[in-house]
């Protein structure tokens, strides 16, 4: 077994990523000659952390396949420092091969952390075990919003503006490690070294893409809020200023909707429409609907209505009525939907009213739901 070692500084990622990178974690990466955990093995397991203000890496090679016991049992000493691993789609491949090849080597997983979080990728952060971070699944749930046509590391790398001096893909590899099992070519070797470290080191940059999370969870502030007419029609226009810089611009357009989200600042621009609209209530077993009025109520206070004036609500009536603007979304928000009735497929979202106290927390909450139809 060889390791290699690196550093670079933590001062070369952007102020998100440096904010989100925390010394708990450790980010893991692993080169393997096929794709079976049974037949295959685990030739090198690539870790990277931050210590302070550096960024430091591991990368534990398996100079023949009777180093693999050695690379993982090495793994698991640096893992148990640790209470979370980030990976790149690793909760797919990366964990359950490592459990596997442990297992087939009887590699006793024994202390708390890498039990849990091997065992259980999704494991809550507060439920006091180890869990993990998958920037490859987090990617997916922003596929829509960024416009990717793949989720692969590359890929989004590409779209981050990363720079790789490593051009082999990992399948492309497995003929070299072998080779180089045989021959102990240097040459072969800095090839698979190169490819390993650079993925490491890509995920680094790669949580940067996580940013854009900031649009589902309302870490923005609303800095200008216009309404305007134009060619008959009338527009909201919101400037948000996000907590933290985005990596890369992105303009959407759709039919009279778009948003434009530079790196430091977003214009999101929707039609505005008013007229009157249904709320429809997700728990019609808690209202009764009264006929007479057209509206739905809570039972507390349904329960002091004549009996002959009310019935149980039904998911179809179970609604109150709203004067409202309003834009077309698909969204639909933990406390029911607005639509026109309820068999129809479009929903909406209630403009803000800019007369009302609390109106910058009311636009925030509105675009948090604006952008989850982009945010899975």
């Amino acid at each position: 077994m060889k390791v290699f070692s690196d550093t670079f500084p933590a001062d070369s990622l952007s102020a998100f990523e440096q904010h989100f990178i925390r010394e708990n974690m450790l980010f893991v990466d692993i080169e393997t000659t096929g794709l079976s955990p049974v037949r295959d093995q685990i030739y090198c397991i690539g870790c990277g952390c931050r210590k302070m203000d550096r960024i430091c890496t591991d990368l534990f090679f398996a100079e023949n396949s009777e180093d693999e016991p050695s690379i993982l049992k090495a793994f698991f000493r640096l893992l148990s420092g640790f209470d979370t691993i980030v990976t790149f789609n690793g909760t797919a491949f990366d964990l359950p091969f490592i459990r596997k090849r442990a297992e087939l080597h009887q590699i006793s997983l024994t202390h708390p952390f890498p039990a849990a979080g091997l065992l259980n990728p999704e494991t809550a952060p507060d439920s006091g075990a180890g869990h993990t971070v998958d920037l490859y699944r987090e990617t997916t749930r922003l596929k829509k919003l960024l416009g990717l046509s793949s989720c692969r590391q590359k890929c989004v790398e590409q779209f981050l503006g990363c720079c790789r001096d490593d051009t082999y893909s990992g399948g492309e590899l497995i003929e070299v490690y072998q080779n180089y099992v045989l021959q102990k070519d240097p040459g072969q070797l800095q090839l698979l070294l190169l490819h390993n470290l650079e993925d490491v080191k890509g995920m680094f940059s790669l949580t940067g893409i996580l940013s854009y999370r900031q649009l589902r969870e309302g870490q923005f502030q609303i800095s200008d809020s216009i309404r305007e007419t134009e060619g008959g029609k009338e527009y909201l226009n919101l400037k948000i200023i996000p907590a933290f810089d985005f990596p890369q611009s992105i303009h959407r357009i759709a039919e009279d909707s778009s948003f434009l989200l530079n790196r430091s600042a977003g214009l999101i621009r929707l039609p505005l429409r008013h007229g009157t609209l249904k709320h429809f209530f997700p728990d019609p077993e808690n209202y009764y609907y009264l006929p007479a009025e057209d509206t739905a109520i809570h039972k507390s206070v349904g329960e002091f209505v004549d009996p002959s004036h009310r019935k149980k609500a039904t998911k179809k009536n179970c609604y109150i009525k709203k004067d409202c603007d309003y834009v077309e979304t698909p969204s639909k928000t933990a406390g029911g939907f607005l639509k026109k009735e309820y068999n129809e497929k479009t929903a909406y979202l209630e403009i803000p009213n800019s007369s009302c106290a609390g109106h910058a927390d009311a636009c925030r909450e509105f675009l948090q739901l604006y952008f989850a139809q982009f945010i899975s």
